[in-house]
């Protein structure tokens, strides 16, 4: 395993974003807290990892964007044999913790300590087979520029690559916002959380995240040049999203 530290200019927003003080927890904690967080979030990166089995039909490159802890990035390295991970983060917590869980892989996992847009152009042009992420696009606010960062994503991926964003989609109002944040807190009940817990981390996670609606996203990922960008999996808020470059 390799690891790298690119900070680079031209971080985009949220660039200094650190999990310790955005979901209240360290990075040791984080892969419990997530579970709890996130209903669903097992079969979420299951499907991602389910779908690129199916996508990669020879040795590649997956590049993991927003990293954090390894949990998705681990299990592409320890499911698909013929995959090679490049895990980027601006976090050199979570890194760490990724780091050792992915360490037994060798050379098949590379670390690097970067903004997306440095470690994007770092890489390459059609360098990529797959470009995945994990509950991290979301700190990526403004719209022009988590199309800019499509438009990097896709020119990353060779011709033929997949690109799958596992995040949150939520309607921007009326009943079905509604319905996805009572289905969201019911996920949370069951993990024991309560109501009122709930709404107190929803409106702290408001003032950095930013969930647009799955229309959206796939209309940005269109105007990225993604071809036949689609919805694979969703539960409530969490879905699983991309397309083919």
């Amino acid at each position: 395993m390799t690891m790298q530290r690119e900070p680079g200019p031209g971080a985009e927003p949220g660039a200094e974003h650190r999990v310790s003080t955005h979901l209240g927890v360290d990075a040791a904690a984080y892969d419990a807290a997530i579970r709890r967080f996130i209903p669903g979030y097992e079969e979420m990166i299951a499907e991602v990892v389910s779908i690129l089995d199916q996508a990669l039909d020879e040795e590649v490159r997956v590049v993991d964007l927003g990293a954090g802890t390894g949990a998705l990035a681990g299990a592409i390295l320890d499911a698909i044999p013929r995959a090679r991970v490049v895990l980027v983060d601006i976090d050199p917590n979570m890194l760490a913790v990724a780091a050792a869980r992915v360490a037994a892989h060798g050379e098949r996992a590379e670390v690097r300590c970067a903004t997306f847009d440095a470690a994007l152009p770092a890489l390459g042009a059609g360098s990529a087979g797959a470009v995945v992420a994990s509950l991290s696009l979301h700190h990526v606010p403004e719209l022009p520029r988590k199309r800019a960062l499509y438009t990097q994503i896709c020119e990353t991926l060779a011709p033929g690559g997949v690109f799958l964003n596992a995040d949150a989609t939520v309607h921007e109002a009326g009943a079905e916002h509604a319905r996805i944040y009572r289905e969201w807190a019911a996920g949370m009940a069951r993990a024991g959380i309560e109501a009122a817990e709930a709404e107190a981390l929803f409106a702290q996670w408001a003032g950095e995240d930013r969930y647009y609606p799955l229309t959206v996203e796939l209309d940005l990922l269109a105007q990225a040049g993604f071809a036949r960008p689609d919805c694979f999996w969703k539960r409530a808020a969490s879905t699983v999203f991309g397309g083919f470059r």
